[in-house]
């Protein structure tokens, strides 16, 4: 039976590949590869950091996506340092294409938390919304937020156990 879970395994060790195959790909001596494909270097860009910003949605669904889309662009700004200590061209343009995959993967889920608030609370601030926001009422004492522990029928036990 296939559960949520291995979905989510499976997609941690595809993620790895694809960072690792980012990261070679535009570290290696592969430059202008992208005009196989019919694409040039932005094009490439954009859909590579959207590619990495959707898979590292499904790798972590615990986290919220902007903190995600944060590490996926911070391995953009890696990607682009080690260009420029490894002899290629280092290149603010190509961070901006980064940034680019990124918000088109995270405005999606931007976009319908929006609507969400405008069908369920149109009439509260944003700050009113933050405030009665359940992951702040379930934190910790040092403020971080710890996911409800799932509930299972008595004598169950998790697989692998």
């Amino acid at each position: 039976m296939v559960t949520p879970l291995h979905i989510v395994r499976l997609a941690r060790a595809m993620g790895a590949l694809a960072a690792l195959g980012v990261a070679v790909l535009t570290l290696g001596p592969f430059q202008g590869l992208e005009q196989v494909f019919g694409l040039n270097d932005k094009a490439a860009h954009v859909i590579a950091f959207y590619g990495l910003s959707i898979m590292a949605f499904v790798v972590a669904p615990t986290r919220r996506r902007t903190d995600l889309a944060i590490m996926v662009l911070g391995f953009g700004v890696l990607i682009e340092v080690a260009q420029g200590l490894t002899g290629r061209s280092a290149s603010v343009t190509d961070l901006l294409a980064d940034a680019a995959g990124v918000v088109a993967a995270v405005a999606p889920g931007m976009i319908e938390r929006l609507r969400h608030h405008v069908r369920k609370n149109p009439y509260m601030s944003f700050a009113e919304i933050h405030h009665q926001d359940r992951r702040r009422r379930l934190a910790g004492a040092k403020g971080a937020f710890r996911p409800a522990p799932s509930r299972l029928p008595v004598g169950a036990s998790r697989p692998g156990a």
